[in-house]
């Protein structure tokens, strides 16, 4: 298994895997139309002979904030960590490009706990809800649990890691200023 940025050719092999997953109300569906428009936000995995066993995509939702969006793996191809290896490639990707968080929408919080993610609140996220979450048939009664995952730049590298907690904060910024001298400053 390799990964890649998608390219024109996947599109059907896209629309295949996604929307086999869109039928039974597991993602939303992508239209083609859809899907070119943001080919470019798409990193496929690909099999020993060059077809496509999954997806990602990495949308920007806003300054310094991006979303995992459409991760789906050929059924065939289930369990063996390509998800895992889309989601790891695709945090690496949000470092490249700037993104000091990362969202997913998922009804698999385990699976985005062991990378790193942290439950947050939706409500943090009104402009996507609004935007993407009109179409959905489950907009209503969503049972999806919204996940973060913070991105540090390290000396021009990209890592990622769960985000701090509040008091976490607090304890930094507090062992930080013993450090430099300075009073830890309150916030209100």
């Amino acid at each position: 298994m390799w990964l890649r940025k998608a390219r024109e050719e996947d599109v059907a092999a896209l629309l295949a895997v996604i929307n086999g997953y869109a039928d039974r109300g597991l993602l939303l569906r992508r239209s083609e139309e859809s899907l070119r428009r943001h080919l470019d936000d798409f990193t496929v995995a690909m099999d020993a002979d060059g077809g496509v066993i999954g997806c990602g995509a990495l949308t920007v939702l806003g300054p310094g904030l991006g979303e995992v969006r459409s991760l789906a793996v050929r059924e065939d191809q289930a369990g063996r960590g390509i998800g895992r290896s889309i989601v790891e490639h695709l945090l690496e990707e949000a470092g490249r490009r700037g993104f000091s968080e990362v969202l997913a929408l998922t009804r698999r919080s385990s699976f985005f706990e062991a990378l790193g993610f942290a439950v947050t609140r939706r409500e943090r996220f009104l402009d996507k809800l609004m935007v993407d979450c009109k179409a959905c048939p489950m907009n209503l009664c969503c049972d999806e649990t919204a996940m973060v995952r913070v991105i540090v730049i390290e000396q021009g590298d990209a890592a990622s890691r769960p985000p701090e907690t509040p008091r976490a904060r607090r304890r930094s910024k507090s062992v930080a200023s013993r450090s430099s001298g300075k009073a830890p400053r309150r916030s209100a």
